[in-house]
């Protein structure tokens, strides 16, 4: 499986991530998104995590919803949006986080946006969450059988509140003052070192 996504199948390697931003930044590589990587990638991270392999699972989730989106557009401009949309439910179904997965599509994978998008990518991510949110509340049954145990997907939220001490808390207070005094200091410097190197250029 490892020889057939890294030899046959080059468009499967990796998390699929800067392909789908290729796509749709204008890039039509061939077989980005076709239905042979999508097999690929699913069998691909399936193995991948039954093994033990350390998988991300936000790279394979976003492409596979972009390549079954593929498979559904028709059109190019209707194809970039579900591709979008596609990206977008990847990332709220590794995450559970349907506004997530909209933000996701919004900064990082289109760059051709419109408002009637952000509300097509936001509906898909809605759908996605509430789709896993109900296999989850399924497999609790204990009807999955190994499927629920942990996965792709399939892991518990921790919903408990942390408790802080005084000590941790001024830790964290201490923590972001230091960064945002190297942040300013940062700034500073590669405005300056910037300037300087205009000046000379």
């Amino acid at each position: 499986m490892c020889w057939s996504s890294l030899c046959v199948y080059c468009p499967a390697a990796g998390s699929g991530i800067p392909e789908v931003k290729a796509y749709l930044n204008g890039v039509d590589a061939h077989s980005i998104l076709a239905p042979s990587t999508l097999f690929v990638k699913i069998f691909g991270s399936i193995f991948g995590v039954a093994v033990g392999f350390v998988v991300g699972k936000e790279g394979p989730m976003v492409h596979m919803g972009a390549c079954i989106a593929n498979l559904l557009g028709q059109g190019a401009s209707t194809k970039r949006d579900l591709i979008t949309c596609g990206a977008a439910a990847g990332v709220a179904a590794a995450f559970r986080s349907p506004v997530g997965g909209a933000l996701f599509a919004l900064e990082e994978a289109a760059s051709w946006w419109r408002s009637a998008l952000l509300w097509k990518a936001f509906f898909t991510t809605v759908v996605v969450a509430v789709v896993l949110k109900g296999l989850i509340e399924y497999c609790k049954t204990g009807q999955c059988r190994l499927i629920g145990e942990d996965g792709l997907i399939m892991r518990d939220i921790n919903n408990s509140v942390p408790s802080y001490n005084t000590i941790d808390l001024l830790a964290i207070v201490l923590l972001g003052v230091t960064g945002g005094v190297f942040r300013i200091i940062y700034n500073y410097l590669v405005d300056e070192v910037l300037s300087q190197w205009w000046l000379q250029h």
